[in-house]
């Protein structure tokens, strides 16, 4: 028997220290599953079934998990698919906005171009971040 040694970026957790109820571990098991799923087909640009199978395979875990937390929850998830589903949220998606917030701070710092501005924009709504009255250009500011 071998150990199975973790992931440089995962860390040790002990669900027990959580104190949650199984409901809402079910419940955040859900939204990682349907955010991964919502990514891959986002990405691969491909149908839902292919998705689905895409961003199991990311997670580690079998399509049937992932289409029973999204369609119908069980009772109560294990801690090693919840784990392995957290932490590849964590590797995917919270990274992938952390990167963005890195980038929109740079671009932020560089002078002002119509591309550019364009280009702040967007991350600012992908990252739900409102623009301030004083950083809107003046023909967009109201009178």
């Amino acid at each position: 028997m071998s150990k199975i040694s973790l992931h440089e970026d995962q860390k040790m957790t002990d669900l027990c220290a959580n104190d949650l109820e199984p409901a809402t571990l079910v419940e955040q098991a859900r939204e990682w599953a349907i955010a991964l799923w919502e990514r891959a087909e986002g990405l691969e640009s491909m149908g839902s079934e292919n998705a689905r199978h895409t961003a199991a395979r990311w997670a580690g875990v079998t399509p049937g998990l992932l289409w029973s937390l999204r369609y119908r929850p069980p009772a109560s998830i294990d801690a090693s698919p919840y784990l392995k589903l957290q932490n590849t949220y964590n590797r995917l998606i919270k990274s992938v906005e952390g990167k963005s917030a890195e980038n929109l701070i740079a671009l932020k710092a560089l002078p002002t171009t119509p591309a550019r501005a364009r280009l702040i924009a967007q991350l600012e709504e992908f990252l739900g971040i409102v623009a301030s009255e004083e950083a809107r250009p003046a023909s967009e500011r109201a009178a």
